[in-house]
């Protein structure tokens, strides 16, 4: 129910109350829109600190992507914050050996794996395409709401573009619109498509034949889909299930784009060497579930015990 039109039948509502009871309604509902105002202001203000510092993290993230791809120079400092971790004999090969920068192996590839995201985790082949990722860029629009993710991507053999993009567009902090790069894949190679072979059997004849089928596939470049619902009034003409499977697509590119800027961007080295689990909110509950379960067994055991004590006094 839109805002509008919750107002109005809040209004409706307070008129059917008792007029000893209304003022004091109405006094309440003053008081109760106080305190969601200072929520919006606060989430405002919150978003306002994020889009501060989503800002200031791009060039850090650009001189990261230097170190990852093999295209920053070495220098001092690096060289002394590499040098805590080598003992001498590996300090002295580092020395000896040609120092041409090169890219860090499939970095991207086990940052991916490694967290396994859940709405559209990899499949085996997007694996072999992944390997060609090099680097992702996060892009924050002027209006600080919308934002742009870039997959950067060397020559392969699976699509023709070096870059896919996924844009994000909301009103109201509700998506309402994702634009994804229309991916050009070379032949026979699309990552969201598979072939199934069915046999089929000729009536007539009694023949069977063996046919190919293509048939949607699951995969991670299903994320760069274009989704709009900005047309509310268009959006509302479609059929209930129709509507139901848009928001869900939009839910799922929310959360995955979300889960890259807020989780894998910043903490990508952790991924990458494989000692940070990605958890959703289900997989948090999930644990907290099981740590209550934990503990109520202990207190149902001391309850237990003390229970046993009364029944001793008793005799």
């Amino acid at each position: 129910m839109e805002n509008k039109e919750l107002e109005q039948e809040i209004k409706k509502k307070i008129t059917n109350i008792p007029l000893k009871d209304r003022a004091k309604v109405t006094a309440l509902r003053y008081y109760l829109n106080k305190c969601k105002q200072a929520d919006k202001d606060m989430e405002s203000t919150c978003d306002n600190i994020q889009s501060k510092y989503d800002k200031l993290s791009m060039p850090i993230y650009q001189r990261a992507d230097e170190i990852i791809l093999g295209t920053s120079q070495q220098n001092d400092q690096k060289f002394g914050l590499a040098s805590k971790l080598l003992s001498e004999e590996e300090l002295q090969q580092f020395n000896e050996a040609p120092k041409d920068s090169k890219a860090i192996p499939d970095y991207w590839l086990k940052v991916f794996k490694n967290a396994d995201l859940q709405e559209l985790p990899l499949s085996e082949r997007d694996e072999e395409a992944f390997k060609y990722l090099q680097r992702i860029e996060f892009q924050l629009a002027e209006n600080d709401s919308d934002f742009f993710l870039k997959f950067y991507f060397a020559d392969n053999l699976f699509f023709k573009q070096n870059i896919l993009e996924k844009k994000f567009y909301y009103e109201d902090d509700e998506l309402i619109k994702v634009e994804g790069t229309k991916i050009e894949w070379h032949d026979g190679k699309n990552l969201t498509k598979k072939l199934v072979k069915k046999k089929q059997r000729n009536k007539k004849t009694g023949q069977f034949r063996v046919i190919s089928k293509e048939v949607d596939d699951d995969s991670f470049f299903l994320f760069f889909r274009s989704i709009d619902i900005s047309n509310k009034e268009k959006y509302d003409k479609l059929p209930e299930d129709e509507q139901i499977s848009l928001q869900g697509q939009l839910d799922v590119d929310q959360d995955v784009g979300r889960e890259i800027v807020d989780e894998l961007l910043p903490y990508s080295l952790e991924y990458f060497l494989g000692i940070k689990e990605f958890k959703t909110e289900d997989d948090a509950g999930a644990d907290g579930e099981d740590d209550d379960s934990e503990d109520d067994e202990e207190v149902e055991a001391q309850a237990k015990g003390q229970n046993k004590g009364k029944d001793k006094k008793k005799k």
